[in-house]
């Protein structure tokens, strides 16, 4: 039985500004809500929580807003599941690297484990 919802994994925000993110972040992202926007210099990002889940979600923004990355962490009891559902959506590069096209742009999936959680990090393919 799962009830994590991964699924909003492929929902990529890439390119958007800080206030289309803010409107379609609970289609995308049900049971997400704000938590905080930080602002460091000329970089900023907006933070969104689901305290069910204990999941985090931090869209990175450039210094117009636009969103430039994204990082999601999960629990890292999570590995195995996340990394099925990454294996399932995107083609895989290498065991912890996907690739996704979208919009007709290049992405990177690159999936970092620590110690207690993972983050699953999406930006523009180099």
């Amino acid at each position: 039985m799962s009830f994590l919802s991964i699924s909003g994994i492929a929902q990529n925000f890439i390119g958007q500004h800080k206030e289309e993110i803010r409107k379609n972040i609970k289609q995308a992202y049900p049971g997400f809500n704000f938590d905080k926007e930080v602002v460091n210099g000329k970089k900023s990002f907006l933070k969104y929580v689901n305290t069910f889940e204990e999941q985090t979600i931090l869209f990175i923004l450039d210094e117009k807003g636009n969103c430039t990355s994204m990082a999601r962490m999960y629990n890292s009891w999570l590995l195995s599941q996340v990394k099925r559902d990454l294996d399932s959506k995107y083609k895989s590069k290498d065991s912890l690297t996907w690739l996704d096209s979208s919009n007709g742009k290049d992405f990177e999936i690159v999936l970092k484990k620590g110690k207690w959680f993972i983050t699953v990090i999406t930006r523009p393919k180099k």
